[in-house]
């Protein structure tokens, strides 16, 4: 799905990123170019020879090498098409689903690019909401990513409909993909753990589990995709399932009781040992790092919660590309403290105990 043309305006008064505007000039195929370094790509700021590279990989069939720009200008478009267009009722079913399909093959196909994999999983979330079948949930849409977050009230607000308890798992994924959930170092180190001890103790709580009453006012979701021209995100109703979200004090309560897990699990120091136990090395920590990404790693460093537009400005400004630089920080930080730095996701969560553990322990270590 492509958009081509000289004018097709978003809501900053720019034009669609995605938009193929053939007044532009676009070098022979096979001319070479350089790998786009932008945040957030956009058509008319690509060079010539990257123009090139993009068409003739459209014209391909969408595969083979690719650069991951043109994988975020195409799912630009089908965004625009299915929750810009859509709603106006300029998309079919049909083309809907043909949509949907060549995003599943491309999240499949170009699955190594975390972020892409991250917004296809919620696209492919957000349209099986839109559609209304909820007898089961597909085997390709992934509630675990934490891309989906914002998706995963269609399954809370189910159980609302049929007046059925929140189930424990339910309970546990909705506030471990609550986008202010911070799990703390001890539970990402033991995840199984974390898991068990909220079950446990919602079980012991609530028994079959909260029962939230239904009202009349239907659930909104707000899309977050990857086209930034959707700033803040689309606003998305669905009329058929209740807002569970109205009454605060159940929702609390799950909240709770998971910052409960997580503040027992750092007072027990679960695998606690295992950080020092991690082979030390006779480098220091940052030595791993090269300047600019031991200045994206001080910025990440600020504070544990990132809005994802909030990360891509920051990489933009460093001329870095967001996956591989994520990716670099994770290896870093499982060579020298055991596990992942960074869980992906909007927002992006950052391990602050964590790297303070690395830096305090390898500091120890040298003296």
């Amino acid at each position: 799905m492509v958009y081509v043309g000289e004018r097709m305006r978003d809501f900053t008064g720019m034009n669609e990123g995605c938009l193929i505007d053939p007044s532009l000039p676009v070098a022979p195929c096979g001319t070479p170019y350089e790998r786009v370094k932008d945040a957030l790509p956009r058509y008319e700021k690509l060079t010539p020879e990257q123009r090139g590279g993009y068409l003739h990989w459209l014209g391909r069939g969408r595969s083979g090498p690719v650069d991951s720009a043109w994988l975020f200008l195409f799912l630009y478009g089908i965004e625009r098409r299915l929750f810009v267009d859509g709603p106006r009722g300029n998309v079919s079913s049909q083309e809907r689903n043909e949509l949907a399909d060549e995003i599943r093959r491309l999240a499949v196909l170009y699955g190594e690019h975390r972020s892409f994999r991250g917004y296809c999983k919620n696209l492919l979330a957000v349209e099986w909401a839109l559609k209304g079948d909820y007898a089961e949930i597909p085997e390709w849409v992934d509630f675990t990513d934490r891309f989906c977050a914002g998706t995963f009230n269609v399954i809370f607000a189910l159980y609302v409909s049929r007046n059925q308890p929140i189930p424990a798992e339910v309970a546990f994924q909705w506030a471990a993909l609550h986008p202010e959930f911070v799990p703390g170092t001890a539970a990402r180190r033991a995840p199984d753990d974390f898991r068990r001890l909220f079950l446990d103790a919602y079980t012991r709580n609530f028994d079959e589990g909260i029962v939230i009453h239904k009202n009349r006012s239907p659930l909104n979701l707000i899309y977050k995709g990857a086209n930034p021209s959707f700033g803040n995100g689309v606003k998305l109703s669905i009329p058929s399932l209740p807002d569970p979200f109205l009454l605060a004090t159940p929702l609390k309560k799950i909240r709770a009781l998971a910052a409960e897990c997580v503040s027992e699990m750092e007072r027990e120091g679960k695998l606690g040992e295992r950080l020092r136990q991690h082979g030390a090395t006779e480098e220091e920590p940052l030595d791993y790092l090269d300047d600019t990404h031991r200045e994206f790693l001080a910025r990440l460093a600020e504070k544990t919660l990132w809005p994802r537009g909030q990360v891509l400005s920051v990489c933009e400004s460093l001329a870095i590309v967001p996956d591989s630089s994520v990716e670099l920080l994770n290896s870093w930080a499982c060579v020298t403290g055991g596990i992942p730095l960074i869980d992906d996701g909007d927002p992006l969560f950052v391990d602050i105990s964590l790297l303070q553990e690395i830096l305090v322990r390898e500091s120890s270590d040298a003296g």
